[in-house]
């Protein structure tokens, strides 16, 4: 595993961390799952081009 250090908008983490309380994940779990949905979803789209 990789650590990495990220800056965010102020917004951006309110809404993310709300997100991960309503699913009872923490913030890293949660945003660990957005990463990993988008890296899916941009190959999926690579692959149609």
């Amino acid at each position: 595993m990789t650590r990495i250090n990220i800056e965010i908008e102020n917004e951006l983490h309110k809404k993310a961390k709300l997100n991960a309380l309503l699913k009872n994940m923490t913030l890293i779990e949660y945003l660990h799952e957005a990463l990993q949905d988008k890296v899916k979803k941009d190959q999926k789209g690579g692959e149609k081009g």
